[in-house]
């Protein structure tokens, strides 16, 4: 009796979400570079966060002993994800927040990360994020269209682990092109 009831809470367990922490979106090493700006520039305010995404998920897992197909959840909305990392982000590398700072909006058009079970072979995490920053003043305006795809390295370990730190990579990417973006830069001069 025990181990019925055992499979059925393991299988309905498998058929909800899986809840990913912000915390955990930490980059693989090969994906984690941050290029810090030296010069002084002007600040910058994240003003909006629009989400452009043809799926509202951010992607799909494989649990349970039947590899149910879960969907991928963050415990807070996505635009408050994505204000928050590029935020730190950005901090990192040496752009200042101000209230009053350079209006910056982020269009999602692409936010997914899903686990990869493929036979005979290693579990793995795969990526896609597209990105839209823009800059509105009155004197001056700039677009940036930034995209990157990652995939994670492989081995025995169940491919679930792999889904946060893959995803960071590929925003940690983006934060660096933008970064290395000389127009971006010079708006911000």
């Amino acid at each position: 009796m025990k181990l019925i009831f055992l499979l059925v809470f393991m299988l309905s367990c498998a058929t909800q979400t899986l809840s990913l922490k912000e915390s955990s979106l930490l980059p693989y090493k090969e994906a984690s570079q941050v290029s810090r700006i030296s010069e002084g520039l002007k600040p910058v305010k994240i003003t909006k966060v629009l989400d452009k995404r043809e799926h509202r998920g951010f992607g799909k897992a494989f649990t349970g002993v039947q590899y149910a197909e879960t969907p991928i959840m963050f415990d807070q909305e996505m635009s408050t994800l994505v204000k928050d990392y590029f935020t730190n982000s950005l901090h990192a590398r040496g752009i200042v927040f101000a209230e009053n700072g350079v209006p910056l909006e982020i269009t999602v058009n692409k936010i997914w990360v899903e686990e990869v079970i493929e036979k005979f072979s290693p579990e793995l995490a795969r990526c896609h994020v597209d990105m839209e920053f823009h800059i509105n003043l009155e004197s001056k305006k700039w677009s940036g269209d930034y995209w990157t795809k990652f995939t994670s390295p492989g081995d025995l370990a169940d491919g679930t682990e792999r889904l946060a730190p893959t995803l960071a990579s590929c925003l940690n990417e983006i934060s660096e092109k933008l970064v290395n973006d000389k127009k971006f830069i010079n708006m911000l001069r």
